[in-house]
């Protein structure tokens, strides 16, 4: 298995992990844990949501892809930011019709 550095920047995982390391800076998450979570969660998101937005708007070229992947984990990091605030406020039991 060889390690080539010009390829590095081709992959949509380590391009999304970029992108949601700037988001970092304001990224909501009361704890180190928390905001580590989004940041891994923005990065799996680009390394999987990207090359099909990227197949779906016909970019071909690998500078564009790196650019949706970038753009995916720096959003997909708030995106599963509120995702899990909204899951935190929802009070599952409150909901639960036998419980008074």
């Amino acid at each position: 298995m060889e390690f080539n550095p010009s390829k590095v920047g081709e992959s949509p995982f380590i391009v999304g992990l970029l992108g949601s390391i700037v988001a970092l800076r304001g990224a909501p998450g009361t704890t180190w844990k928390e905001r580590l979570f989004n940041v891994l969660c923005g990065a799996l998101l680009a390394g999987f949501v990207s090359p099909a937005i990227a197949e779906y708007f016909g970019l071909t070229t690998p500078s564009m892809q790196a650019a949706s992947a970038f753009v995916v984990g720096l959003f997909g990091l708030n995106l599963v930011a509120t995702l899990v605030a909204w899951i935190k406020d929802l009070r599952l039991a409150d909901l639960l019709p036998w419980r008074k």
